[in-house]
């Protein structure tokens, strides 16, 4: 025996004592002589797995299965190639089945139970519970002094706003600081207490100063404006702020006992609450366009109307010193200086209050002293304690007790020994968990640590979209056409250079009448070119369009154009059920632009659209439909790219490698497998 045919042998031998260790983690079984097919219509199934065409996917591991039931792998990649597909049952059954053999894993268990809560309509509204404290003497290089303000970004990072220190400090999901800024040279702020958050802008209310600062969401200077002063456009002592989505500033000027409503460089547009408010302090707008603010020296909320006039006052007895507030859903959070927190619901009008806690040791704590309060995407809330230095955060009780859901998409093998994964990190409840840090991800390659040597976390392709336009191919929608060029327009003129737009005809079968490209005009032409049919398999199309974008990276969306009737063939081969499913579990929303408002089908294109983030429209629609770019724009792509470099050296030999992904999300961890063939 030569040394390169030892070396090889030896290579294998020592792989296999590897791989053996722990239980379905080891590359592949012993196949019997009649058993070796079995291992190739898996490499097959996975091979389709990774390329999103889970119909051949499932057929290749089904056919690997039939010659060997006891195989595991295919039967683990069968049922994550179920859910991905929308056949949600029929995954959780495929785990169910490894769970009665007493073959399931810890990991599969934890997907068993994420699924199984997931089909019994999971409960979002679980209590809070308390989470950490997060100390600002502590920090060191993030040190902060008296917290006055906080804020939530869209990627989940929060802001601390310190007067003392006369800072912001940034803290990733995990509640580390990443970022410590308080200005430019000679612009540095001077004692700031209020924050607003809009997209990439940061507008800070310098109280010290009398001055209103600009910063983008890496710290970078870029605006201030403001003088001490009664007039317009300035200030003695801006106690709040907000920064409306139309682009304007609100901006409560405790000392001269007024809100002013700014442009966002500082152009004065308005003064309101004047004669009505004493010492306004924090300052929020609802979705309504009502503008709410603690007017700290009256002791009560004060509810103006969007042109700024007065509508209402909210009181409670226990009021001392209403400092800010946040609106969160029908709620009200109040954080009052003095007597802590307060909750109006504003459906039953009645008040709860918060003004104790157990901590992690079962202490029972209060708030010294309340400036602020927030809310992020989970529904956690963070608590600004002014005298103690320190930011108390609570998460929903079910967030706290339970796993991450992490799903491995796909395995990109190509570039061997450089692997990436695709990978969708969710709470139970389903919702895409954002920011996760590079150093709260682990990958284990044959159960060894390897290192990660890269992340991306989609946020650099958040400036482009990936449409599928699905039309329906009848009479109605083909006389229609003035209608629905007036509706699509607006969204097609929008086209950027990285869009990629396409257009599905939903007849009888589905058809590309355009590829995915950025021509407003050639899509429209191809719209009005339509030989309309008698019937619209629109549940088929809509499959067909969530598949065409799977490989696609940024916000992701289905647009579909319906008369409204009813139509027997609508949903023969793809339900309702199974269309909502797919685009959930890609985080694909379909939004419909509907000629008419009755039949049956209307209810369940409205059921669609609600389930999968997306809106139902009529139109004409009096104008809404200008806002579906920024829709699907802010339906940012959640998904995480993880890359490592395989230490496993096969020696010419086609070997199976077992992956595992870890993440950690505050007291939350989760755990994904998957894996490769070497080449």
């Amino acid at each position: 025996m030569g040394r390169h045919t030892q070396t090889k042998l030896l290579v294998f031998i020592l792989l296999l004592g590897i791989l053996t260790q722990s239980g379905w983690s080891e590359p592949l079984p012993n196949f019997g002589l009649k058993e070796k097919e079995a291992r190739t219509f898996f490499k097959r199934g996975l091979a389709y797995y990774n390329k999103g065409e889970f119909a051949a996917a499932r057929e290749n591991f089904v056919r690997s299965l039939s010659i060997k039931p006891d195989f595991v792998h295919p039967k683990f990649f069968l049922s994550e190639a179920y859910y991905l597909s929308g056949d949600w049952q029929e995954s959780l059954s495929e785990l169910e089945q490894l769970e009665s053999s007493n073959k399931l894993d810890l990991i599969s268990k934890n997907r068993l139970d994420a699924l199984r809560y997931r089909l019994g309509g999971g409960n979002r509204k679980d209590n809070l519970e308390y989470y950490k404290s997060i100390f600002g003497d502590d920090l060191r290089r993030f040190r902060f002094r008296n917290p006055s303000d906080l804020a939530v970004d869209e990627e989940g990072y929060l802001y601390v706003v310190s007067f003392d220190t006369a800072n912001i400090v940034k803290f990733d999901a995990n509640g580390f600081p990443v970022e410590n800024f308080k200005g430019s040279f000679g612009r540095n702020l001077e004692g700031p207490v209020g924050i607003s958050i809009r997209g990439k802008s940061i507008f800070v209310a310098d109280y010290a100063g009398d001055k209103i600062y600009e910063f983008d969401t890496r710290g970078t200077y870029v605006n201030r404006f403001g003088s001490t002063g009664k007039d317009p456009g300035s200030f003695h002592g801006p106690a709040g702020l907000y920064f409306t989505k139309e682009g304007f500033l609100y901006v409560s000027d405790m000392g001269n006992n007024r809100i002013q409503k700014l442009s966002r460089t500082g152009e004065p547009l308005q003064e309101i609450g004047v004669g009505i408010l004493k010492q306004p302090a924090g300052i929020k707008v609802n979705n309504r366009g009502e503008i709410f603010v603690a007017d700290r020296g009256n002791k009560r909320l004060v509810v103006f109307d969007h042109e700024g006039n007065f509508l209402k006052e909210i009181n409670n007895p226990s009021f001392k010193r209403p400092r800010n507030l946040s609106i969160k859903d029908n709620k009200v959070v109040v954080a009052d200086e003095t007597a802590g927190l307060f909750i109006y619901d504003s459906v039953s009008k009645t008040w709860s209050g918060f003004d104790n806690f157990k901590d992690s040791k079962n202490t029972v704590r209060n708030f010294d002293q309340a400036f602020s309060v927030t809310f992020d995407y989970t529904g956690s809330m963070f608590v600004a304690d002014f005298n103690r230095h320190r930011i108390e955060s609570f998460s929903p009780k079910g967030q706290l007790s339970s796993n991450l859901d992490l799903i491995v998409e796909r395995t990109i093998s190509s570039d061997y020994p450089d692997v990436s994964l695709v990978l969708h990190a969710k709470d139970r409840h389903g919702v895409p968990v954002k920011a996760i840090p590079r150093d709260s991800f682990r990958i284990y390659e044959m159960d060894n640590l390897s290192p990660l040597i890269g992340l991306t976390d989609m946020k650099k392709y958040n400036n482009r979209v990936s449409v599928s336009i699905v039309a329906e191919n009848s009479q109605i929608v083909s006389d229609s056409y003035a209608t629905i060029e007036k509706a699509i327009r607006p969204f097609l003129s929008e086209i950027r250079v990285d869009d990629k737009i396409q257009l599905l005809r939903s007849g009888r079968d589905t058809q590309t009448a355009y590829p995915f490209g950025k021509s407003m005009y050639d899509i429209l032409k191809a719209l009005r070119s339509f030989v309309p049919e008698e019937e619209s398999q629109i549940g088929k199309s809509l499959q067909r369009g969530i598949t065409d974008l799977l490989d696609s990276l940024g916000p992701r969306a289905i647009v579909a154009i319906v008369s409204g009737k009813d139509s027997k063939a609508a949903f023969t081969q793809f339900s309702p059920t199974k269309i909502i499913r797919f685009a959930v579990a890609h985080d694909i929303p379909i939004y419909f632009l509907c000629l008419g408002e009755s039949g049956e089908s209307v209810s369940v294109y409205k059921e669609i659209a609600e389930k999968t983030g997306g809106k139902f429209l009529t139109i004409p629609s009096g104008g809404t439909e200008k806002n579906l770019r920024s829709w699907i724009d802010s339906k940012k792509d959640r998904r995480y790219l993880l890359s490592f470099k395989s230490r496993i050296n096969p020696e010419g030999m086609d070997v199976y490698v077992p992956v595992v992904v870890e993440a950690i999300f505050r007291n939350s961890n989760g755990k994904a497998e998957t894996g490769f063939f070497t080449p």
